[in-house]
């Protein structure tokens, strides 16, 4: 879905369980491919924000959430253009991670996210991230 203005919509769910952050891999055929970022995806038409994580977190990984928080927007741009990120706290409610979209998955530390190769728009919830949770 793209915003009046022709950005990208995507939403992004930031889950933390015992005190690390769910992320996953990108597949290598994607755009992108190989990087990292925050588990979640574009918003269908008439779609909410809420909907859509719970739609892309059972697609990509087989599990249920429930979100909790919104955590920040981001607006980045790409070569290809403008993305904006919503991106919320979320909680697992049932489902253990498989990757039914994803090529891997990893719980991270939130000082040690810096570690990965995470996509730029995804960055600055990083920052926010250790800021808040460090």
């Amino acid at each position: 879905m793209s915003t009046e203005t022709g950005s990208l919509q995507v939403c992004a769910a930031v889950i933390i369980e015992q005190g690390k952050i769910l992320i996953t891999k990108r597949p290598d055929h994607k755009p992108h491919g190989g990087r990292w970022e925050f588990p979640g995806g574009k918003l269908d038409k008439n779609e909410s924000v809420e909907q859509a994580l719970i739609r892309e977190l059972q697609e990509e990984l087989d599990i249920s959430i429930s979100v909790t928080e919104h955590l920040q927007t981001v607006s980045h741009c790409y070569n290809w253009g403008q993305v904006e990120i919503m991106a919320y706290l979320c909680s697992r409610i049932s489902g253990t991670v498989r990757h039914l979209e994803v090529s891997d998955h990893a719980w991270v530390i939130p000082a040690d996210l810096f570690n990965y190769d995470i996509l730029e728009a995804d960055r600055p919830i990083l920052e926010t991230l250790n800021a808040r949770f460090s």
